[in-house]
């Protein structure tokens, strides 16, 4: 019986324990390799935008994927958003609709097939993500257009997006103004796909109709202008199509109509021709994406097939099928992305069935995931070696057998999961989610001993002799295996809260998280034998429980952190059950909008032991709370923003030290309503560090020439001992941004321009080389010009980067042009860019010195390596880009894409690099 009640209050407190508070984000990566952005000034909200990262040194091969995380300051953590790969460039596009987010906090985060993980910023991206401020939207271009001239007007044939037949084609509208109080200086016109036809119109001061007699069946465009001496303003535009009899109406009801439950979509075949680092990576590939929809249903489909799918690496080869049924049944099967919370999984890709349920007018809400995160990939054995020692005055020597991993292998990731929630309209929403995950053992062979090897590769042991074999099969378990993957099992709990008063005026929301984490559930669960052979004793019922539990986790001695504390007696271990918090993770925020007026309050908890395996974005063992305000002025054209921040880690107490971090920031915005105007957002921080471990080494100290910030290691002497301390830290980072963009006409052409600066600056108190200074600038233009069928942009980068006390300097200075040039009557698409990117970087190593004392560790320190020994290097990289398309008709399109990219090493010309080169063809079908 206390075998089972000590089961139960396992899994009763590991499951259902307290909830605190958690917050994703994705552990930082730096890296070398360039990749350029240039963040938004302002974000609109209810307006998609696009973020596009430039990565001319990335191939596409060498990626295996990319995510843009991104979350809104309303939102508990990081959610996640595959990018695509477009030529050079990473893309997507995201929306803010919350009408309460005010700041938008985002990360790239990109997977090589290597194992490298290449992040933007490359220094602590998820602890110091690109901010945008988000903005509600000025007025309409209508509302604008009449208040800069003083004329309003309704269009009263033909609708904007209608079709109408060829004889009953008639362009009319009625205008609203005052006489005195508008500028007579300028005329009305009428134009028709762009001629001036206000001489053939039938026109009035107030009324303005043109009846055409052959006007050609397709798209037309109608616009009405004022036009002045030296200008013209756009007053209406609109879109109409003139069709055939019987084909009339709005032509996406038409479409509607037609399609039924008949597809739409499109068929796109690849052929890629490539080099890479002068090996060739030549590729074939198909893709199709369907869509339908008939009244309260509509469906899709997608599935791509291609030459570089490998066994041995994860899926390449993609299919989806979506189905939709009014509000209450969404089903998503195949490659899906779901989305639970933040704490189990927030967008990560699954192979398999996402499905979610409405009743009662959404009141009642359901979801279901399941499928498996990885495939199962085998081990790839080297044969097996052999090593002899001799010990002592043995005549034999003592032999090992080992068989070592050349490529390691996964085990198959299996999860299931889902949500139930209760809501109200926007005024209350509660749910509880649960995610497993669990590694299949059964899904890739593995050898753990020489019979292992005998019966899975005998080819292994070809190396081996009869002596050497022989003694292998009298002992099988002599051979050591190195390498192989060890399956891990993990149970997460969550409940989210969220609710509204006051119009949404007032928001409370919170989360929390309970999970359980096994390193290595090869063994099974935990049972008699084991217990006995680590050193305690449980209960046939124990085991019994535990096993009939195993559905949802193996509980064994692995588990991360086992909720039970043993208390070694004279004769035996006795097993008492506590509670780890160190398994909890939580968050809450409290948020009032009064008076233009947005204040946040929000404290989160997240313990050491804390793991989801379906989101490894969480940053582990940190607290704190956080406070952030914004003002909106000047009819919202002015946005004033200060957060005040204070973390630390060590929650549990179960380090030496305690670090703390604080955070000041402020942010200015201008946002005119007067388009002339740039939009300017202004950004300051200020960052200080401090674990409250003081300096402290005299022997360094005591050094003529030495600094005792250079010291390995920090003392403390405790009862004449001398004893070394935790690394103290203390060190203040400051932060300055600021981003200009304009819209603007010169000479004829539509300009966007945008210039983004960025400083950061970090003064370590405590150790010589830990200072660092970072400052980059960036500016780009965008060229539309208005009588051409043309567009270019022009782009320029400086970044300067300086480490470990100036120690290693990398420069990255880059420039790119561009154009796109549309020709008859947009069927011929050419692009081209130039881009040139020049990286020097110079590094001197740090050295210990250990005071011509080996033998005492207490008196190292750090000093400068010799000059000899640093390192230079400089490289030049050129890269052109074209793509062509030409459209054939509606239906069928061609795109041929060339890329060409040269390297040359500045300092040696004895270091060559090849030439990289892309050349694709793809033909797409739309039906």
């Amino acid at each position: 019986m206390k075998g089972i009640v000590l089961a139960s209050k396992i899994v009763f407190l590991a499951i259902f324990g307290g909830i605190l508070c958690l917050e994703a984000e994705a552990v930082s990566t730096f890296n070398t390799i360039p990749v350029q952005h240039q963040k938004p000034t302002l974000i609109e909200r209810n307006n998609p935008f696009e973020l596009r990262f430039s990565a001319p040194s990335i191939n596409a091969n060498e990626v295996a994927d990319a995510y843009l995380f991104h979350k809104t300051d309303g939102e508990m953590g990081f959610r996640q958003k595959q990018v695509a790969l477009v030529s050079s460039s990473f893309l997507t596009e995201l929306t803010i609709e919350d009408a309460q987010a005010n700041e938008l906090e985002y990360y790239l985060q990109i997977h090589l097939n290597n194992g490298e993980t290449i992040t933007y910023p490359s220094n602590d991206a998820s602890g110091s993500p690109i901010r945008v401020e988000i903005v509600d939207p000025q007025k309409s271009e209508r509302k604008r257009r009449i208040e800069e001239t003083g004329v309003d007007y309704t269009i009263l044939s033909p609708d904007p997006g209608t079709a109408v037949s060829q004889q009953d084609v008639v362009v009319a509208l009625t205008l609203f103004y005052d006489p005195i109080e508008i500028d007579t200086s300028g005329s009305f016109r009428m134009y028709i796909d762009g001629k001036d036809i206000t001489e053939q119109a039938n026109a009035s001061d107030y009324f303005y109709t043109y009846s055409p007699d052959d006007l050609s069946m397709g798209e037309h465009t109608a616009e009405f202008k004022i036009e002045k001496k030296d200008s013209a303003i756009v007053l209406a535009d609109w879109n109409f199509s003139v069709v055939v009899p019987g084909q009339t109406g709005n032509a996406s009801t038409r479409a509607q109509e037609r399609q039924s439950w008949m597809p739409q979509g499109n068929v796109e075949l690849r052929a890629r021709n490539q080099q890479v680092g002068g090996y060739p990576n030549d590729a074939l590939s198909g893709n199709i994406r369907i869509s339908g929809q008939k009244g309260d249903i509509s469906y899709s489909a997608f599935g791509l097939l291609t030459t570089q799918e490998d066994p041995r690496l994860q899926p390449q080869n993609r299919y989806g099928l979506n189905l939709y049924v009014d509000n209450w049944l969404e089903l998503e099967a195949g490659h899906v992305y779901p989305i639970l919370s933040t704490y189990t999984i927030a967008g990560q890709r699954i192979q398999g069935v996402n499905a979610g349920f409405r009743f009662w007018d959404e009141t009642l809400n359901l979801q279901l995931i399941y499928g498996k995160l990885r495939r199962g990939i085998d081990n790839i054995y080297d044969e097996i070696s052999v090593e002899e020692q001799a010990i002592g005055g043995a005549q034999d020597p003592v032999r090992s057998y080992t068989l070592n991993t050349d490529e390691g292998g996964t085990f198959r990731r299996k999860i299931a999961g889902g949500r139930i929630g209760f809501k109200k309209g926007d005024r209350f929403n509660i749910g509880i989610n649960v995610v497993k995950v669990e590694d299949d053992t059964s899904s890739i062979r593995l050898i753990d001993d020489f019979n292992d090897v005998m019966a899975v590769d005998p080819g292994l042991a070809n190396n081996l002799n009869n002596q050497y074999r022989q003694e292998l099969e009298n002992n099988p378990d002599k051979l050591g295996v190195r390498g192989n993957p060890t399956p891990r099992g993990n149970f997460v709990a969550a409940a989210d809260i969220k609710t509204r008063f006051d119009n949404n005026r007032i928001q409370f929301e919170a989360d929390g998280a309970v999970s359980l984490l096994n390193q290595d559930i090869s063994e099974g669960t935990l049972t008699q034998q084991a217990a006995d052979r680590i050193g305690f004793n449980i209960a046939e019922d124990t085991e019994n429980m535990l096993d009939r539990l195993s559905w949802l986790i193996i509980i064994n001695e692995n588990m991360e952190t086992l909720p039970i504390r043993f208390d070694e007696g004279a004769t035996n271990t006795s097993a008492e059950v506590f509670f780890p918090t160190s398994i909890l993770a939580g968050q809450s925020q409290l948020g009032f909008s009064y008076f233009n007026n947005d204040l946040w309050l929000r404290y989160r908890w997240v313990g050491p032991g804390y793991n989801s395996l379906a989101n490894r974005t969480i940053r582990k063992d940190i607290a704190g709370f956080s406070l952030r305000d914004r003002v909106r002025l000047f009819e919202n054209q002015i946005y004033l923003t200060l957060g005040y921040e204070n973390l630390h880690d060590n929650v549990i107490n179960n380090r030496d030290a305690t670090t703390s971090t604080i955070n000041y920031r402020g942010n200015i915005s201008w946002y005119p309503s007067n388009q002339d105007l740039p939009r300017v957002s202004l950004g300051m921080m200020k960052r200080t560090r401090d674990n409250e471990v003081g300096l402290n080494n005299p022997l360094v100290a005591s050094m003529v020439g030495t600094s005792e910030r250079a010291a390995v290691q920090n003392l403390v002497i405790q009862n004449e001992d001398t004893l070394s301390t935790p690394t103290p830290r203390l060190s203040d980072t400051y932060q300055f941004t600021a981003s200009v963009s304009k819209e603007f006409s010169l000479m004829g052409t539509s300009h966007d321009a945008s210039i983004n600066y960025s400083l950061l600056n970090t003064a370590d108190q405590v150790f010589e080389y830990g200072d660092s200074q970072s400052h980059s600038i960036s500016f780009r233009v965008v060229n539309r010009f208005q009588n051409y069928p043309l567009q270019t942009n022009i782009g320029f980068n400086y970044n300067n980067s300086e480490t470990s006390g100036g120690l290693s300097d990398v420069k990255i200075l880059g420039a790119n042009v561009g154009g796109s040039l549309f020709l008859f009557d947009d069927k011929l698409n050419i692009e081209m860019s130039l881009a040139f990117t020049q990286n020097r970087s110079e590094s001197i190593p740090l050295v210990i010195s250990n005071n011509d004392t080996p033998q005492l560790l207490f008196d190292d320190y750090y000093i400068p390596g010799p000059s000899a020994n640093g390192l230079v290097t400089e490289s030049n990289s050129f890269m052109i880009n074209t793509r062509t398309r030409y459209n054939l008709s509606e239906r069928h399109s061609f795109l041929l894409d060339f890329k060409y990219s040269n390297v040359r090493n500045v300092l040696s010309s004895s270091i060559t690099y090849p030439n990289d080169h892309l050349l694709q063809l793809r033909y797409i079908f739309n039906f």
